[in-house]
C-alpha cells in the first residue's frame, strides 16, 4: 500500500513536470513571460557619444512635409560630416529627380552607412552606392520589439553591426536572434532635431550620428520593454543595439533545456522537500525562496547579463508545492480517517469527536484527575479454553469482547486495554465527564444484561456460556500517555486501578455480577439499586473499604433483608444477625453473599472478633 502511494506520488510529479515541459516547449504563455522580464531594463546610462539626429515633427513643420527633397538630406550630410561614422536609417531604394546632390555627397563621404531591408528573404538595397545594413527588427507575439536576427542574409549585416564595422569594431558572429539590451526609456539617448542640425551650429566631432524618422506619423516607433506606455523609434533601437556592440552586452536567456531542467528542479525542492514540512514552515520558506529567486534575477540580468525566466521557474515552485501540500494533505487525511476508525474502538464516536476538536488539552505526560476505572473478566476462562478448538475460542471471545466494548463506547468510555480476557476501561479521561461514575455503572448494567442474550445464543450453538464479573471504582489516578518516546499508551496508574482491579476479584466471593466501592456509590445512588455489600481490608491495604452490589433485577424486599441483617453485622450482634441473613436467603436462596454470612456469623459467635474489629473482613488473596 505504502508502495502504491509512492508511485501515485512519483506519477503525479512527473504528470506536472511533462505539462511544464510541453508549455515551455511550444513557447506557451511568451506575452506574459515576456512582461514579467521586461522588469529588469531600464535605468541604465547610455552613450554620449552616439548622437541621433530626429526628423521629428518639428522639422517636418519647419522644412516641409516628408518626403523631403534629397537635396535637403546632401544638406544634412554635410552638416553632421565630421563625426565618426553616420548611419542613415532612411530609405532610399526608388530614384528621383534630385538625387545628384546626395550621390554626389555620399561619394565624397567614406563615413555613412545606409538603411538597407530584407523581405521574404529579398534583399533591398538604396540606390546609391555606399556600405548599408538592413534595419529589420523582430516583433515579439505580444507586439513588443525585444530582438533582431543578425542572419536574415549573409551577403549583408545588421544595420548597428555596419556602423559598428565602420568604426572598426568587432561584431559577435553568433547566427541567433540577438537579445537587445535596452539602457533606458524612450528618448535617453542625446537627440538633436534636423532643423536644429541645418540651421544651428553643432559640434558632431568625434561622434557617431545616426539619422532616422522619430516623427508618429512616419510610423518607424515600436514599444519596448522601457516603453512604459511611450514608443521607442527605430532610430533610438538601433543606437540601443550599437550600444550593446561597443560595450559587448547583449543579453542571454535561458534555453529551453536549461529551463526545463530550472524547472524540475524548483519543482523537486517544492514537491519532495518543502511540501512535506508543516504548513507553518513551508508558507515562508516557500516565500523566502520566491524573493531569493527574484533578487538573483536582478543580479543576474546587471552583472551577468541573463534574463531569467519569471514566470515557469515561480510557478514551478508554487505549484509543485501546492501539489505536494495536497498530497500530504489527503495522505494525512487518510491517515486521519484511518486512526480515527482505530481510536474509535476504544473510545465513542462522540468522545473521539471531542478529542479531535480539542485535541490541545491531550499533553504527553499524566496529570492527576479522579476517574472511574471499570475491570471485568469472564470466570473460569482457563476452563473453557479447553474444552473449545483454539478458531472456536477465539470466535466465541471476538464475539463476546465485541458487545462489551461496544457498549463501554456506547457511554463514552475510553477501552484502556485487553489483558486476555479481561477489559479495562475508564471514564472521565482523557477529556472531562462529570457523569464518569454514572456512566460507567450504566455500561456495567447494560453488559450484564447483552450477556444473558449472548448465553442464549450460546446455548443454543452448544457452545460453553461465559460468566463475568465486574468491579468498579471512583479515584484517584495519574493520566496520560505512559511509555517511551517511540512508543506509549494512554492509559492511568495508581492505587485506584489495583483497587478497581481487586474489587473485580471479589465478585467471585460474593457471587454477584457487578461490585462497586464506596466511592463510586456516593456518585451513583440516586441512580441505581445498590446492595450495600460488605466492608472488606484487601491485601496490601491498611484502610478497609465499602463494597456495593450494584444490582440487576435484585427485588427491592431481599436487598432490605439483607443491608439490615448486615448493619447488625457491623454492631457486632451476630445472633440477630445470622437471623437476618437466614431471613434474606428465603427470599434469594441462591445468594453466595448472604450464605457467607451466615457462615461468618456463625463463625464469630463461636469466636468473636477482636475488640478493634471495625466490620472489615480481611482478604488474603488479591
Amino acid at each position: 500500500m505504502r508502495n502504491l502511494a509512492r508511485t501515485s506520488k512519483f506519477l503525479v510529479f512527473f504528470a506536472i513536470f511533462a505539462l511544464f515541459a510541453l508549455f515551455i516547449g511550444v513557447n506557451a504563455f511568451s506575452h506574459v513571460r515576456s512582461t514579467l522580464s521586461d522588469r529588469l531594463y531600464g535605468d541604465k546610462p547610455v552613450l554620449e557619444n552616439i548622437v541621433i539626429v530626429a526628423i521629428d515633427d518639428a522639422s517636418i513643420n519647419q522644412l516641409g512635409r516628408w518626403p523631403w527633397n534629397r537635396d535637403l538630406h546632401a544638406q544634412l550630410l554635410e552638416k553632421v560630416n565630421d563625426a565618426k561614422v553616420i548611419g542613415v536609417d532612411i530609405s532610399f531604394f526608388e530614384p528621383s529627380p534630385n538625387d545628384a546632390l546626395l550621390n554626389a555627397t555620399l561619394q565624397s563621404m567614406d563615413n555613412v552607412v545606409r538603411a538597407a531591408e530584407v523581405q521574404e528573404g529579398v534583399l533591398y538595397r538604396p540606390i546609391f552606392a555606399a556600405t548599408s545594413g538592413y534595419v529589420n527588427l523582430l516583433g515579439d507575439a505580444d507586439g513588443t520589439t525585444r530582438r533582431f536576427d543578425a542572419a536574415l542574409r549573409e551577403d549583408i549585416a545588421p544595420f548597428a553591426f555596419a556602423v559598428a564595422q565602420k568604426l572598426k569594431l568587432p561584431v559577435p558572429q553568433v547566427h541567433t536572434p540577438f537579445i537587445i539590451n535596452f539602457a533606458n526609456k524612450p528618448h535617453s539617448f542625446t537627440i538633436i532635431s534636423a532643423k536644429d542640425a541645418l540651421t544651428q551650429p553643432q559640434e558632431f566631432t568625434d561622434k557617431i550620428v545616426l539619422i532616422g524618422a522619430t516623427a508618429p506619423n512616419l510610423h518607424d516607433e515600436y514599444v519596448v520593454p522601457t516603453s512604459n506606455g511611450r514608443a521607442m523609434s527605430g532610430v533610438e533601437i538601433h543606437a540601443n543595439i550599437l550600444q550593446n556592440v561597443i560595450n559587448n552586452n547583449f543579453l542571454r536567456a535561458p534555453t529551453t533545456l536549461a529551463l526545463i531542467f530550472i524547472v524540475l528542479v524548483f519543482g523537486a525542492i517544492g514537491f519532495f522537500l518543502i511540501a512535506q514540512l508543516k504548513i507553518h514552515y513551508a508558507i515562508p520558506i516557500t516565500l523566502a525562496l520566491l524573493l531569493g529567486y527574484g533578487i538573483a534575477s536582478i543580479i543576474a540580468f546587471d552583472l551577468f547579463l541573463f534574463v531569467s525566466d519569471l514566470l515557469f521557474a515561480p510557478a514551478a515552485l508554487l505549484i509543485f508545492t501546492g501539489a505536494g501540500v495536497s498530497i500530504a494533505y489527503s495522505e494525512e487525511k487518510k491517515k486521519g480517517a484511518y486512526l480515527r476508525a482505530a481510536f474509535s474502538k476504544y473510545v465513542s464516536k462522540e468522545l473521539l469527536d471531542e478529542l479531535l476538536a480539542k485535541h490541545q488539552q491531550l499533553t504527553l505526560g499524566g496529570e492527576k484527575r479522579i476517574v472511574t476505572v471499570f475491570f471485568s473478566d469472564i470466570r473460569d476462562f482457563t476452563g473453557i479454553s479447553e474444552k473449545l478448538p483454539p478458531e472456536e475460542l477465539v470466535h466465541l471471545l471476538n464475539e463476546y469482547l465485541t458487545t462489551m466494548t461496544g457498549l463501554v463506547l456506547k457511554y463514552q468510555g475510553t477501552v484502556d486495554k485487553f489483558i486476555g480476557d479481561a477489559i479495562m476501561a475508564l471514564w472521565n479521561a482523557p477529556l472531562l465527564d462529570e457523569q464518569h461514575a454514572i456512566k460507567a455503572c450504566t455500561s456495567a448494567v447494560e453488559q450484564v444484561k447483552s450477556l444473558r442474550e449472548l448465553q442464549l445464543k450460546w446455548k443454543a450453538r452448544g457452545v460453553p456460556v461465559l460468566n463475568i464479573g465486574i468491579g468498579i471504582h471512583t479515584g484517584s489516578a495519574v493520566v496520560g500517555n505512559m511509555g517511551s518516546e517511540e512508543r506509549f499508551d494512554y492509559t492511568a496508574i495508581g492505587d485506584t486501578i489495583n483497587i478497581a482491579s481487586r474489587t473485580e476479584n471479589l465478585t467471585k466471593i460474593y457471587g454477584v455480577s457487578i461490585i462497586i466501592t464506596e466511592s463510586t456509590y456516593h456518585l451513583v445512588k440516586d441512580k441505581f439499586t445498590c446492595r450495600k455489600l460488605d466492608r472488606v481490608q484487601v491485601k496490601g491495604k491498611k484502610h478497609s473499604i465499602l463494597l456495593y452490589h450494584l444490582c440487576v433485577d435484585t427485588h427491592p424486599e431481599f436487598v432490605k433483608a439483607y443491608e439490615q441483617a448486615l448493619d447488625l453485622y457491623f454492631k457486632r450482634e451476630f445472633k440477630d444477625a445470622l437471623a437476618g441473613f437466614k431471613h434474606a436467603l428465603k427470599l434469594k436462596s441462591d445468594d453466595t453473599s448472604t450464605q457467607l454470612f451466615v457462615e461468618r456469623c456463625e463463625l464469630y459467635l463461636k469466636h468473636p472478633p477482636a475488640k478493634e474489629w471495625d466490620g472489615a473482613f480481611e482478604m488474603k488473596e488479591k
